[in-house]
């Protein structure tokens, strides 16, 4: 019996040394691979020459040649592996195609069924990664995460049916459905359960939050869509746009949105309890914090005939102005514009100053309250015939004394000169009082001369008849 045992260790000895293969049931490796387990019906082959490889299952690694260093555990796992190496095959024909692809792992029955020439991958879940081909450096977990992808490199896929439909790259998917629609798009972040899900083939987007861009969008690129459902309206497809808090959405290119279309949404900057659509703090009190680069008081207004404005309340909430006056509007930037150095009103509209004003005679443009203090006036006039010096024209007709008397007795005043009662109602012209005031000197003038002549002439008169006097008294 010792014999038997002796002779029966003598026979098997060169094998086992030369190969040193541990193989359990039908194991197919005659020989020249080393270092390697090959455990299940088919597991390995004859021809199998890597090293270093466990291959355990049904048709595992059944046609490894040179493939070295890999995991194989599973029916038909790595099935068509020739010279791949370094790869971990876990699952039903998980990594069944692989040929050539190096640094992988799949784990789950059929992950990473398809790859053949793929390197670097990471695929775990059933059917993860399914489709992959020539597709590298790619990460996908979940079931069907990543089942499309064929040769697009780079991904990161995390959920249940994460970019199931996606071939693009550069994309990251984490959340359950999270870019499940997604085809060709790349560069693409979606984050959260169902983020992404109505993408297609849009680029270089941004959702965060579960159901952030879940529905719509399709072919929309470098947008951004941060909080739950937050995304676009039905049917828009948008560019570059910005959708900001539970339930935003954005319906035009190049746009910011912050909150959903509901009145109860308020925006604080500077603040924490915002108690309008939009609160600024500046911190500094009577700063708005608030600036307009390319609206400064340099420039002209676009709209000058609006008689409304902005302005603020006791709260600070800004509201709309309007100017209202019983027959003239006060000032408003609106009515004005700049004219060289000068700043002029752009109606021809009349100024108030000051209140208590009740009077404004339609042929003046400024009125104002308790007076005017300045160092100079000067009253300019239209033309010659506005000033006195008519009165010395041979033309003009001048009242005689008697006249005058006579109208002064009928109207208390020189005529030609204004009441006090039209000087209460209507005010005083300045430069036509000054030119009237003078008219009356100069006529007063005009009597002197008169005056001094009748005198003269009535001296004259005197002097005769003292002269004739003398001569009758020297005759007695």
């Amino acid at each position: 019996m010792k014999l038997s045992y002796l002779l029966s260790f003598l026979i098997l000895m060169p094998t086992v040394l030369l190969a040193q293969n541990y193989v359990v049931n039908t194991g197919n490796s005659s020989t020249p691979g080393y270092g390697n387990i090959l455990i299940g019906p088919s597991a390995g082959n004859l021809m199998m020459t890597g090293g270093h490889n466990v291959i355990l299952g049904t048709n595992a690694g059944s046609t490894n040649s040179t493939g070295a260093d890999n995991v194989m555990l599973g029916a038909s796992a790595g099935f068509r592996n020739t010279t791949g190496s370094d790869n971990c095959f876990m699952g039903y024909q998980a990594g069944f195609s692989n040929t050539t692809g190096r640094y992988n792992t799949f784990m789950g029955s059929d992950a990473g069924s398809d790859n053949t020439t793929g390197e670097y991958n990471t695929i775990l879940g059933y059917r993860s990664g399914f489709n992959n081909t020539t597709g590298s450096n790619n990460v996908f977990v979940g079931q069907q995460a990543g089942k499309a992808n064929t040769t697009g490199i780079a991904n990161l896929f995390m959920g249940s049916f994460a970019g199931a439909s996606s071939n693009g790259s550069y994309n990251l998917f984490i959340g359950n459905s999270s870019g499940q629609q997604t085809t060709s798009g790349g560069g693409n972040t979606f984050i959260g359960n169902g983020s992404g899900y109505g993408n297609t083939t849009g680029q270089n987007n941004t959702y965060i939050g579960n159901g952030a861009g879940f529905t719509g969008n399709g072919p929309g690129q470098s947008n951004t869509f941060i909080g739950q459902n937050a995304g676009v309206t039905s049917g828009a497809v948008v560019n570059n746009s910005t959708a900001i808090g539970a339930g935003a959405q954005v319906s035009a290119d190049n746009s910011i949105v912050l909150g959903a279309p509901n009145p109860l949404w308020k925006v604080g900057i500077g603040n924490t309890a915002p108690n309008n659509k939009l609160e600024i703090t500046h911190g500094t009190p009577g700063q708005s914090g608030l600036r307009f680069t390319n609206l400064t008081s340099i420039y002209q207004a676009s709209v000058t005939n609006q008689t409304r404005f902005l302005t603020v309340n006791s709260a600070g909430d800004v509201i709309l102005g309007s100017i209202n006056g019983s027959t003239r509007e006060g000032v408003s930037e609106t009515l004005w514009q700049r004219k060289g150095s000068f700043l002029q009103s752009t109606q021809n509209d009349a100024v108030i100053i000051g209140e208590g004003i009740s009077k404004t005679p339609a042929d003046y443009n400024l009125f104002v309250s308790k007076g005017i203090l300045t160092e100079k006036v000067k009253v300019a006039i239209k033309n010659t015939s506005d000033w006195s010096d008519k009165v010395f024209d041979d033309s003009y007709t001048l009242k005689t004394l008697s006249e005058v008397e006579k109208y002064i007795q009928s109207n208390k005043h020189l005529p030609g000169v204004p009441s006090a009662k039209e000087v209460v109602e209507k005010g005083v012209d300045v430069a036509k009082m000054d030119a009237k005031l003078l008219e009356k000197i100069e006529e007063l003038t005009l009597y002197s001369i008169e005056q001094e002549k009748t005198i003269k002439l009535q001296q004259a008169q005197i002097d005769e008849l003292k002269a004739l006097m003398r001569q009758v008294l020297e005759k007695r």
